[in-house]
This record gives structure tokens, C-alpha cells and sequence, in this order.
């Protein structure tokens, strides 16, 4: 147990600091809960001192709104521009725009509650468990300033900005090719897709530094890890809890993308080029989040049962040199010393199990079932018409 009164401050002072991070889609989704808040519980409101509660994962016991009901909000805000601005023009948008409109404003107000989940668990794991069972100032020090350059505000909203138009415009682009959709280019539409698009990017934003880059980093922190078995420690079990909830929930958002541009006809079987770019640039990257970040965990794993052992092998050197001839005594604590090394060993280099294994190995059928249920029985049914 840790009883170093600078290091518990280090460490508390790194708490603290994590309880206010928030990232832009966080301050998007709660910004609009604190605008609710003011209109419907103004008394909640004014109770508070600052615009938003200092710690993102208290709200829910100050009265503070959903970040689920902000969420649907945004996407009825995003659909209601998008119309307007048709309406605007004197355009009247058919039942396949609205779909269309429908589906990606849905879509870009998730992905933001998706982030919301993901930071939120990300922050919480460390700040409640991990945080306590790091055994040294500078390795505090730098995830702290790790932290402060990736919570910066000013390069998602620019990326975003940016990004987004663009992203906009080919899933646009795709969408107007599907010649079942009868429809030619629409300021509105694609002003609602555009705005989806953005929030989409905000989120994407955030993948790379903590869902892929992170996990490299592990293996710069010094843990405080169970001795005879690192891959049973508290602090190994709750990050591999955290890379496990990170990819559910990205399979989840993945499984509604991939049913929702089957369903607007984006992707087709027997148009193979979208499915190629979207397996590159979502299927792949999840798949390599979630192995690499089980690689790393197993490397610090790896590393700690090493460090055990290489201890073990010096007593037993040690203890077989300082006799020529070895007593009783000394060859049972030969034997002891040996069957510990064995045991730790033993061991397990990663904190993943069979099972755990299997279920990973599900969740990666569901995206591949959610596009095959939707489209193949029509594909099938135009090969037999021909």
C-alpha cells in the first residue's frame, strides 16, 4: 500500500483535474443540458456557480438533464435546420430525403453520446482505480500533461469544421448515385447531412489519442501489480474492462451505421466499393483498437511477471552458489524458490480469457449480419429476375 504523502497528493491532484476534463462533444451535449436546466429547474440552475457541474459524472444526481434526452434534442435540431432550409428555398423533401434526413441527424447526435459514454468511462477508470495504483510521480506527471494537450478544445472544433463539409459531400454523393432513390442535389439535405457529419468528425477526433494511441502508452506507467500474478491486479482487470466497454459500445454505434446506410442504400452488395472504404475506415480500426490495446495490456503483464521472476532466478543463483555442498535445508529451499518460479510462470500473460475471446469474436459477426440481413435476399432476388 502506498504511504508516500507527495505521491497521494500527485495522485489527488490528478483526480481532481480529471473530474473537470471534459471533450467537445461532452461540452455540446452538456452545455444544452445546462440551457434546459435554466428554462424547466432555474432553482438547480442558480444553485450552481459555474455554467456546467464541476464533475461531468455527478450530474445525474444534480437534477442535471440526459445527456441522452440533450442528444435527441440535437438530432431533431439538426433535422429541423436541414428542413427548414428546404422549406426556405421552396423544396418540398421527398419520403427517401427524409429518410436520408432522418437517419444522419440520428446518427451525428449519437456518435456525440457515444463519446459522452466512452470519455466518461475512460476518466472514471482512472480517476477511481487506476490513478491510485501508479507508483510514480513522473509517470503522474506525464499522463497528466498527456491529458491537458488531448482535452484542448480548439483542434476538434477546427478539424470538425473542416473535415466535416467534406465528409458530408461524399455521403452524399454516395447516396445521390443509388439510382432507386430517384433524387438530384438538394440544399437541404445536404446542409443536414453536413451538420451530422461534423459532429461525427468531433467524435471521431477523440479515437485515435485515447482508444488506439493510449493503449501504447501503458507500458511507460509503473503499476502496483499483484507479485505472483500481475494478470489478476485490480488495476489489470478495470483497464481491461475499460478496452472491452470502449469496443461494445463502438460495435453498437458501428452495428447502427452500417443497418442505417444499408437502409438509405448507401451500401450494396453489388456495389463492392463503399463496403471496401467503410471496412478500411471503421471495421478495420476497431478490430485493431480493441487487439492492440489487449497487446499492450499483456506487454505491462508480461513485463511485471519478468521482473518477478528474473528476482527469483538471482535467490535461487544465489542460494545454489554460497554452498558447495548442498544440505537439506538448503535443497528445500531450492525446491521452494523453483516451484514459485514455476507458479508465477504459470501464469497468464494477458488478462483476456476463452470466453472472453468468443464474445469478441461475436461482436465482430454483428456489423457483418446487420449489412447481409438487410441487403443480400434483394441481391439474390435481382440475380433470379435476370
Amino acid at each position: 500500500m502506498n504511504e508516500n504523502p507527495g505521491l497521494i497528493q500527485k495522485q489527488n491532484e490528478l483526480k481532481d483535474q480529471m473530474a473537470g476534463y471534459r471533450s467537445l462533444p461532452e461540452y455540446i451535449l452538456d452545455g444544452l443540458g445546462s440551457v434546459l436546466q435554466h428554462l424547466f429547474n432555474p432553482s438547480a440552475a442558480k444553485a450552481r456557480t459555474a455554467l456546467l457541474p464541476p464533475n461531468a459524472s455527478d450530474q445525474p444526481i444534480e437534477s442535471f438533464p440526459s445527456f441522452w434526452l440533450n442528444g435527441l434534442i440535437i438530432a431533431f435540431i439538426t433535422f429541423l435546420i436541414g428542413w427548414l432550409v428546404s422549406i426556405g428555398v421552396g423544396y418540398q423533401p421527398t419520403s427517401a430525403e427524409l429518410k436520408l434526413m432522418s437517419w444522419s441527424s440520428f446518427t451525428g447526435a449519437l456518435a456525440l453520446v457515444i463519446n459522452k459514454v466512452n470519455i466518461r468511462t475512460f476518466l472514471d477508470t482512472f480517476r477511481l482505480s487506476c490513478v491510485d495504483k501508479i507508483l510514480s510521480a513522473s509517470d503522474l506527471d506525464e499522463l497528466g500533461g498527456w491529458l491537458r494537450s488531448n482535452f484542448k478544445l480548439w483542434l476538434p472544433l477546427i478539424s470538425g469544421l473542416v473535415v466535416g463539409p467534406v465528409l458530408g459531400q461524399i455521403l452524399y454523393n454516395s447516396w445521390l448515385i443509388n439510382p432507386t432513390n430517384l433524387a438530384t442535389f438538394q440544399v437541404g439535405p445536404f446542409v443536414t447531412i453536413v451538420l451530422s457529419s461534423i459532429q461525427a468528425v468531433w467524435v471521431a477526433f477523440y479515437l485515435y489519442p485515447f482508444y488506439v494511441a493510449f493503449p501504447s502508452r501503458l507500458n511507460r506507467y509503473h503499476f502496483d501489480l499483484y507479485t505472483s500474478n500481475p494478470s489478476s491486479s485490480e488495476v489489470i482487470g478495470q483497464l481491461s474492462r475499460l478496452l472491452t466497454f470502449i469496443l461494445y459500445a463502438t460495435m453498437g454505434y458501428i452495428v447502427q451505421l452500417t443497418a442505417g446506410l444499408t437502409f438509405i442504400g448507401v451500401l450494396k452488395v453489388s456495389d463492392p466499393l463503399p463496403i471496401i472504404i467503410f471496412s478500411i475506415f471503421v471495421w478495420a480500426p476497431t478490430v485493431i483498437l480493441y487487439v492492440a490495446g489487449q497487446f499492450h495490456l499483456s506487454n505491462v503483464i508480461t513485463f511485471a511477471k519478468w521482473k518477478t521472476l528474473n528476482e527469483v532466478q538471482t535467490k535461487i543463483e544465489n542460494l545454489y552458489k554460497s554452498k558447495e555442498i548442498p544440505d537439506k535445508e538448503m535443497l528445500e529451499n531450492l525446491e521452494k524458490l523453483m516451484n514459485y518460479h514455476d507458479r508465477i510462470k504459470s501464469t497468464p500473460n494477458s488478462a483476456l480469457d476463452f470466453r472472453t475471446g468468443l464474445n469478441f469474436l461475436n461482436s465482430l459477426l454483428f456489423p457483418i449480419f446487420a449489412f447481409f440481413l438487410k441487403d443480400v435476399p434483394s441481391y439474390v432476388k435481382d440475380l433470379m429476375s435476370r
